[in-house]
């Protein structure tokens, strides 16, 4: 009998990675009337600065790990104005809402597309501030994913790791 193959965590996150990507683009331009494009992807450094406006979401199922979306603060504001119609000047309460439903929404259509890992997503939490730094378990390989788009740049971090 042959063993199934062992997946190392960095296999499994990039396992992830094209549907994060392509739930990215989709949310983006169904949600924000906005085409987002990939410019980058790498595996995270130790000590990088997350944005001015991080959303974290936790993943757990037959595989447990992170994604990140961050942004700049304008970014962020922009998302309210477009979802909703709201201005904002700076990130408030609503800013952080609707970045956090984007987040949301990014990952639940990236977990359809994951559906043999039966994952289960956290409510997203919303962190603001400049210099800050997302440290993922030692055993995980975070990889970020950059875009452009027409509201600025954003990145997404993925790390995952098997049960």
């Amino acid at each position: 009998m042959q063993e199934a193959p062992v997946i190392t965590p960095a296999a499994l996150t990039a396992e992830y990675v094209n549907p994060l990507i392509s739930a990215t683009r989709d949310v983006f331009e169904m949600m924000l009337d906005c085409t987002p494009v990939r410019t980058g992807l790498r595996l995270k450094q130790s000590g990088e600065t997350s944005d001015e406006v991080t959303a974290v979401i936790g993943i757990s199922g037959r595989a447990k790990g992170t994604i990140v979306l961050g942004m700049s603060s304008e970014m962020a504001c922009e998302i309210l104005r477009r979802m909703v119609g709201t201005i904002a000047h700076s990130v408030t309460d609503e800013v952080c809402d609707a970045v956090g439903e984007v987040t949301n929404m990014i990952a639940g259509s990236a977990k359809s597309q994951l559906a043999k890992y039966e994952l289960s997503i956290s409510l997203p939490n919303v962190i603001t501030g400049n210099g800050l730094q997302m440290h993922f378990p030692s055993n995980v390989s975070p990889m970020i994913v950059e875009f452009s788009s027409d509201l600025g740049p954003l990145s997404i971090e993925v790390g995952f790791t098997e049960i």
